[in-house]
Order: C-alpha cells, then sequence, then structure tokens
C-alpha cells in the first residue's frame, strides 16, 4: 500500500511537470527500472531523506538529465521553507538542495 502511495505521488508530480523534450519518462518505465534493480524505488529514496531532517513531502518529480533519471522532491521544513532535493535514482546521492526563500 505505501509503494501504492509512492508511486502515486510520483504521477501526480510528472502530471504537474511541464513537458521538455528529452527530459520526461514514463511511470511505467520508471517501475519497469526499479523492477530490475536499476533505479531505488521511492520508498527507499524517502528512507535516505526522511521527513524528520528534511521536511515533508509536498512534491515528487522524475526527470532525465543527460541520460540520469532525477527524483527531484520538494518538501516543507519545519521552519516553514520549502526545499528541493535533486537525487541521483539510480544510487541516492544528493545532487543538489536548494532551500527556496
Amino acid at each position: 500500500m505505501k509503494t501504492t502511495l509512492l508511486f502515486l505521488v510520483l504521477a501526480v508530480g510528472m502530471i504537474n511537470a511541464p513537458a521538455r523534450a528529452g527530459d520526461d519518462i514514463s511511470q511505467n518505465e520508471i517501475r519497469e527500472l526499479v523492477r530490475r534493480g536499476e533505479l531505488l524505488s521511492l520508498e527507499s529514496i524517502l528512507s535516505l531523506y526522511p521527513e524528520k531532517q528534511y521536511g515533508k513531502l509536498l512534491d515528487l518529480e522524475a526527470e532525465r538529465d543527460h541520460g540520469t533519471v532525477i527524483y527531484e522532491l520538494k518538501t516543507l521544513r519545519s521552519d516553514g521553507r520549502v526545499t528541493e532535493l535533486k537525487i541521483d535514482a539510480r544510487n541516492g546521492s544528493l545532487l543538489k538542495l536548494e532551500v527556496e526563500d
């Protein structure tokens, strides 16, 4: 159930994302890559970046950047600030952390 909810969040994030040539990745493709072990599941990613430290998940998008799948998480921190994390979906490494004013 938890995994289903996470994929739903991903789907909503992808629907809200503007379409850009070469950047889009389908929900089905993500599922297949996770199934084959080529990408980390969203549950795994969220365990690496817990709400207690990074804030409550507001939005999630997935995109390709030069062949690499990137998860973009927007979170709301306890101080009310929004944080955007760009995470390599293959290994969970944090590529960029930006705190919006």
